[in-house]
């Protein structure tokens, strides 16, 4: 018996190795992942998930515009700038032990971490720092993939929100 498997099918499975590919490309990963999980996010989503969430699905859309706009994206840059977007490590939910304005602020202090951590570079601070536009008016997003993951942001947020599972 022969079963045949649709061709977007196997897109997706090879779309989501490129994409862990990149993932795994960030150092200490696991120590990334374990800091970023204890902290909520959204509903009931932890900041880590929410990020790879955010990862995943700027990937999915920058690999759609790539195709049929013929948009130029540096994958590398999407997905650390996607998995550091957040990286503030405080409960945000909380009044006490974390900055006044969390909105306002997180981006700058995400970037600063995303520096120590990580020592991104001027392209993936550009882009931790305008996720949240246009909350911080002054921190436009710039690049294309700068762009995707202040839209991708925004869509994961609502939809974790309200998810509440």
């Amino acid at each position: 018996m022969i079963v045949r498997v649709k061709d977007n099918s196997i897109k997706r499975i090879k779309e989501k190795r490129e994409f862990l590919l990149y993932l795994m490309k960030i150092k200490h990963h696991i120590k990334i992942k374990n800091m970023l999980s204890k902290y909520i996010q959204h509903g009931n989503t932890t900041v880590y998930t929410h990020s790879r969430n955010v990862a995943y699905y700027s990937f999915l859309f920058a690999k759609f515009l790539e195709t049929r706009l013929g948009a130029r994206i540096n994958y590398e840059i999407l997905t650390v700038s996607a998995m550091f977007h957040d990286f503030f490590l405080y409960d945000w939910h909380k009044t006490e032990g974390r900055p006044r304005l969390h909105g306002f602020r997180h981006p700058q202090i995400a970037s600063r971490n995303a520096e120590k951590f990580y020592h991104i570079n001027e392209t993936e601070k550009q882009i931790i720092e305008s996720h949240m536009w246009p909350l911080t008016l002054t921190k436009f997003p710039k690049t294309t993939e700068a762009k995707v993951i202040c839209i991708i942001d925004k869509c994961c947020s609502t939809a974790e929100t309200f998810k509440r599972a």
